[in-house]
């Protein structure tokens, strides 16, 4: 596994003011739900303590999504997004606009608005537990080969989005804990997601 919350692809990001977009505070509500629940932030002992998880939405043209290095906040601010414009996942490629470039993994959001047009909301997010447990949950898994933040996870994604019925959940295992959901709503998917960590919990239990 390679370093967390590193950008890998190419990024035309120009700086900017706050994006206006009616969807940002249900965007930031959620993104602040899942922190409080662990599956965003930034923990000294994993991942050498850089952040990780990231959240977005459809918004205009593109999506908005939160900006990188900012999982470990509690609460997030309109600063805190970025509004991704135009992407291409074969070039490794992504423009963008706002107060800050955006996260790292936003190749993956991309990839998931591009195979599903009903998909309108994206959350990655990690758990060590429903990670290991994908499996025996029947949730659908990347190739371990394919990395976080590149094409050839991105690709890996939209195919497997492209042919799985909404809201979807994807292990990711190339990238050690990170799973992500998407939704034609923000609240299917971060319910999706809070319901399969509790199951992932209740069955650890269970085997103890």
């Amino acid at each position: 596994m390679t370093q967390e919350g590193v950008i890998k692809f190419q990024l035309d990001w120009q700086a900017g003011p706050v994006i206006a977009c009616a969807l940002r505070a249900t965007l930031s509500h959620w993104r602040d739900v899942l922190h409080a629940h662990g599956l965003i932030g930034a923990d000294p002992a994993r991942y050498g303590g850089i952040g990780f998880g990231n959240v977005s939405c459809r918004c205009r043209s593109g999506f908005l999504i939160t900006a990188t290095q900012t999982a470990h906040l509690r609460a997030l601010a309109p600063e805190h997004f970025c509004q991704v414009t135009h992407w291409d996942i074969v070039h490794n490629r992504i423009c963008a606009e706002g107060p800050q470039p955006p996260s790292s993994e936003a190749l993956s959001h991309a990839a998931c608005y591009d195979a599903h047009p009903d998909i309108c909301w994206v959350f990655h997010i990690h758990h060590p537990q429903l990670w290991r447990q994908a499996a025996a949950l029947g949730l659908a898994a990347t190739p371990p080969d394919a990395e976080y933040g590149t094409p050839a996870m991105a690709l890996a994604v939209s195919d497997l989005a492209g042919k799985t019925h909404l809201p979807l959940l994807i292990r990711m295992a190339g990238h050690e804990d990170g799973l992500i959901a998407a939704g034609h709503s923000g609240w299917e998917t971060g319910t999706l997601l809070l319901n399969k960590v509790a199951e992932a919990q209740a069955s650890s239990a269970l085997r103890r």
